[in-house]
C-alpha cells in the first residue's frame, strides 16, 4: 500500500473500510504531514467523478474516468490493481466492476467568450471556432456566445452552415464578461439536452476572467458538474500572462473531469475536440456499492496506487438522495 494511504488510515483509526480526511475541504492537520513525507502525492491525487447522472438513490456508485501521466499522455490500459477511489471519508478498493466506457458519442456545446476582455487575440478565437466547425459538422454541435448582460445561441444542430459562419464572423468583441451566468445558462442548456449514451461536452473559449455576473464562480461550476458533462477549457492567454484567470480554467476543467488548455501549448478548438474524442476513447467505469446512505454531497477521489505519476480525471463528487 502507497505510504500517503497508510498515513491517512492510521490517522483516522480506520477499520475494514478504511476511513480518510475528505481532501477536498476537511483535510486538517493530516493532509499538511502528507505534504510534508510525500509531497508528490498533491500532484498525484486527481479530480474526480460521479455516475452518469450526478444525483443517485441507488445502491452503486457509478465514476467514468480516465488517466494520464506526468506528461498529460493518456494511459492504457488501466487496471484495478492501479488506483484506489476516496468516497467522501472511505478508501474504496474493492469494485464491482471496471469496464471500458461504452460512450461513443458526443454531444457538444461551444461557449465563446466575445467580451472586451478577449478583444486583442479574438481574431485567433473566431478562427478557432471556425476550424472546429469545419472538423465537426453534425447536428450535435451547439454555439453560445457571451458579453454583456447575457449569453446568446448563435446556433444550434446547424452550425455547420454559411449563416452561421457568417454570423461568427461578424462578432464584434466588445462589453463586460458575464462568465459565470453563461456557464449556469450552458448548463441548464445541456441538461435540457440530454440524450442517454451520449455523453455532453461543454468547450469553453476564454480567458477565465468575469467582470459583471450575478452567478457566483461556486454556483456556476456545481451547475455544470450537475449536468454530468465534461469542460474543456481553451485560454487564448499563456498562464504567465494572465496567472488568476488561467488558474480558474484549470480548476472548473478539472472539476467536471475534463482538461484545461492555453496558448503555452498551442491550444486550437480542433485539436481540443480530438483531445476529447481521444479521453473517451480511453475511459473506463468502476462501480462499487455506495459506502454509507447519509445524504448530501459526497466528495471523490481516485489516487494512485503504485505509479505515482498517473493521474485521474473525473468528477469530484455526487448527491445521494436516499428518497430518489
Amino acid at each position: 500500500m502507497p505510504i500517503y494511504l497508510c498515513l491517512l488510515e492510521c490517522c483516522h483509526r480506520l477499520s475494514k473500510y478504511p476511513v480518510m480526511a475528505s481532501l477536498p475541504h476537511r483535510q486538517g492537520w493530516s493532509l499538511w504531514v502528507l505534504f510534508a513525507v510525500f509531497p508528490c502525492f498533491l500532484f498525484a491525487g486527481v479530480h474526480s467523478d460521479a455516475p452518469d447522472s450526478y444525483r443517485t438513490g441507488t445502491s452503486e456508485v457509478r465514476i467514468t474516468f480516465f488517466a494520464t501521466d506526468e506528461s498529460n499522455r493518456l494511459v492504457q490500459p488501466i487496471d484495478r490493481n492501479d488506483f484506489a477511489v476516496v468516497d467522501g471519508d472511505m478508501v474504496i478498493r474493492d469494485f464491482r466492476s471496471l469496464t471500458r466506457s461504452d460512450e461513443t458519442k458526443l454531444n457538444i456545446v461551444l461557449l465563446v467568450d466575445t467580451s472586451e476582455s478577449v478583444a486583442p487575440r479574438f481574431q485567433a478565437i473566431a478562427d478557432q471556432v471556425l476550424r472546429l466547425i469545419s472538423h465537426h459538422s453534425g447536428d450535435d454541435l451547439s454555439i453560445i456566445t457571451f458579453a454583456g448582460l447575457s449569453p446568446a445561441v448563435l446556433c444550434t444542430a446547424d452550425c455547420g452552415g454559411a449563416a452561421a459562419e457568417n454570423k461568427i464572423r461578424s462578432l464584434n468583441p466588445a462589453g463586460p464578461t458575464p462568465l459565470f451566468d453563461s456557464l449556469l445558462f450552458s448548463a441548464r442548456y445541456i441538461a435540457e439536452r440530454h440524450t442517454p449514451g451520449v455523453r455532453q461536452v461543454l468547450i469553453l473559449l476564454s480567458d477565465g476572467n468575469d467582470t459583471i455576473s450575478r452567478t457566483s464562480a461556486r454556483q456556476a461550476l456545481n451547475a455544470v458538474i450537475n449536468t454530468g458533462a465534461l469542460l474543456y477549457t481553451i485560454s487564448p492567454n499563456k498562464p504567465a500572462r494572465d496567472p488568476k484567470g488561467s488558474s480558474a480554467l484549470v480548476e472548473m476543467a478539472d472539476a467536471t473531469g475534463g482538461r484545461s488548455f492555453s496558448a503555452q501549448n498551442n491550444a486550437d478548438a480542433a485539436g481540443v475536440l480530438e483531445a476529447v474524442l481521444a479521453d473517451l476513447r480511453a475511459s473506463y467505469v468502476v462501480t462499487y456499492p455506495l459506502p454509507t446512505r447519509t445524504s448530501g454531497f459526497h466528495s471523490l477521489r481516485i489516487l494512485p496506487k503504485h505509479n505515482l505519476n498517473l493521474r485521474f480525471h473525473c468528477r469530484r463528487g455526487y448527491f445521494y438522495d436516499e428518497g430518489r
